[in-house]
């Protein structure tokens, strides 16, 4: 072979190799990009709440970011398999019309028990998803005492869980464990537990007792489903995220 003809081959073979390896530079490019631009964000704060109605009990899970996040921002929320959704939004903090909703179809792949939604949240730093429940989380106990119990499972890790619930007006609870964030719109106070770095997958179970006015321990019986019962439910999740929000904020700010 000629030195003219090792020259020619040669750069016969650099072509080649540009051919082959600029596709495939580019194409690790965009698949970078696309990976950070699906990168789930993970939550500051979770708010697992058992709503009472006048007739029963929804399950509310409310997810919240660090407000210094900038939006939009992917983030996956999960519940137990085969839960029927009943609301599902942004959380804006004002009246239930300003919360952006989710509607169907959902992104939604089921993995461990839980169905996990995938969502882009772009107007607000949190998301609440609520779903239909027939268990009675409520035990009588003894001297006028009840108990509700409650239990969560975070899918990644997670700074702060509350687990909570809204009672009667008029409730007393002597636990210095369990805190008073405020009251709904019908004036029931809504209490927690606070539990702090929780592990992925780490079941959280705690209970809430306590000293209900007479007649009031128990949620009464009867249909659930009536409208005026899912309104109200929502009506508590709005004022409640508020109030958790500002309390995330300002514990930060302590600390």
């Amino acid at each position: 072979m000629t030195k003219q003809s090792k020259t020619a081959f040669a750069r016969g073979i650099f072509v080649v190799f540009l051919l082959v390896i600029i596709p495939l530079a580019q194409l690790a490019a965009a698949n970078s990009v696309e990976q950070e631009q699906s990168e789930v964000t993970p939550f500051e704060a979770i708010n697992y709440f058992k709503v009472r109605h006048f007739s029963g009990y929804s399950i509310a899970v409310i997810g919240f970011l660090n407000p210094e996040v900038e939006l939009p921002a992917i983030v996956e929320l999960a519940i137990p398999a085969g839960s029927e959704v009943i609301w599902f939004s942004e959380v804006s903090g004002g009246p239930i019309a300003n919360d952006p909703e989710f509607t169907e179809p959902f992104n939604m792949r089921t993995e461990h028990g839980f169905d996990i939604y995938t969502v882009t949240l772009e107007h607000y730093h949190s998301v609440q998803v609520e779903y239909r429940t027939d268990q009675n989380p409520v035990t009588r106990l003894s001297r006028g005492v009840y108990s509700i119990q409650m239990s969560y499972t975070p899918i990644a890790d997670l700074p702060i869980l509350r687990l909570m619930t809204n009672l009667p007006a008029e409730t007393i609870v002597q636990d210095p464990n369990v805190e008073l964030i405020g009251a709904n719109e019908e004036g029931e106070p809504i209490f927690f537990r606070i539990y702090t770095d929780i592990s992925a997958f780490q079941t959280v179970q705690g209970e809430i007792a306590y000293f209900p006015p007479a007649g009031q321990g128990m949620v009464a019986g009867g249909n659930l489903w009536s409208g005026l019962g899912v309104v109200l439910g929502v009506a508590v999740l709005v004022i409640a995220a508020v109030a958790t929000f500002i309390f995330i904020v300002q514990k930060q700010k302590r600390q």
